[in-house]
């Protein structure tokens, strides 16, 4: 099957309207969306909810029909200029087989999501050629200010996001680990974005919307995971064959995924996912890099799914750059 043509959504303007939905599971709070909709006024962006938003059904927000209509009816208004979850959670791969691919070609606007909706955005752009974003939620965007800029940039703007550039650390003394940009193996590449939460991604391997690597800059990221799933993630994809396809690898702060940190585990446990990620990943011949603020960390910066960037990483100097406008 050939690739679809690249199709770029308009950049978000002061006046549009924003649609939040949950294609997944609803808010943590219902006052949470009183937040995400006082931030995106600050915006000058307009804000349309869906129907079905704060509906629960077991973990998520309505059943699965009730949350594919609100997501295709925000696809299908002309009004509506992007579509944004309220969060993740869990649900998102179970709509797959019902969504409209073609009234989201025919109907081309920025959906952006992390977390579950990498089941969304990365068979979306597969699917219909659309630029999606990896990026933060309604209830996420306004943690930081680093996730609030790069939020702004990559959405409001239709010049390319450039250089990825690190938050400010909070505290001199103590030091978030790892640091943002932990070489695990040097080299150059270049190539279009694919990637997301790692669950996910393995969630949807051998079936029709599973992650296409080849030729890709990969970025994977995850949250709460014990080390030794980290493993089974990437020991899957590894023999998969996926990560040798790909032409260099970006690998978030994984957040909570230190030993112990899942709180699930009794069994004595003594790697770290640096070691985890140095034992598994340095020997595919191409650049890693381990600690971009990119997934579930406060701090984040929204990626394009889609659109070139390069990486070069060497000792002393990681540069990781995203070379072409995502928006027109």
């Amino acid at each position: 099957m050939s690739e679809p043509i690249l199709i770029k959504p308009k950049h978000l303007k002061k006046g549009d309207t924003i649609a939040i939905c949950a294609p997944a599971s609803p808010p943590f709070n219902p006052g949470d969306l009183e937040y995400s909709i006082e931030w995106l006024s600050k915006l000058g962006l307009k804000i349309k909810l869906g129907e079905n938003l704060l509906k629960s059904y077991s973990d998520l927000a309505g059943t699965d029909e009730e949350r594919l209509e609100d997501f295709h009816r925000f696809v299908a208004d002309k009004d509506v200029s992007a579509i944004i979850p309220v969060r993740g959670g869990n649900g998102v791969p179970r709509l797959l087989p019902k969504i409209d691919f073609e009234l989201i070609r025919k109907n081309p606007k920025i959906i952006i999501g992390f977390s579950d909706l990498t089941g969304l955005i990365n068979p979306i752009h597969q699917r219909t050629g659309l630029v999606t974003f990896h990026g933060p939620m309604a209830a996420s965007f306004y943690r930081s200010s680093y996730c609030h800029f790069y939020f702004q940039k990559a959405l409001m703007s239709n010049k390319p996001l450039g250089l990825i550039v690190d938050p400010i650390p909070s505290e001199l003394w103590a030091p978030k680990y790892p640091p943002p940009r932990l070489v695990i193996a040097e080299g150059k590449a270049r190539g279009p974005l694919a990637g997301g939460c790692m669950t996910l991604i393995k969630q949807l391997m051998g079936t029709p919307y599973e992650l296409e690597t080849e030729g890709k800059i990969l970025f994977l990221e995850d949250v709460g995971e014990e080390p030794h799933s980290i493993d089974r993630y990437l020991t899957q994809l590894l023999l998969s064959g996926a990560l040798h396809k790909a032409k260099g690898i970006v690998i978030g702060e994984c957040s909570g995924c230190e030993p112990g940190g899942s709180g699930r585990i009794r069994l004595p446990l003594n790697k770290s996912v640096e070691h985890v990620l140095r034992e598994r990943l340095s020997g595919l011949g191409i650049p890693v890099i381990y600690g971009l603020r990119l997934g579930h960390g406060d701090d984040q910066f929204t990626i394009p799914i889609g659109i070139n960037a390069s990486i070069e990483a060497g000792k002393g100097k990681v540069k990781f750059k995203i070379e072409e406008a995502a928006t027109i």
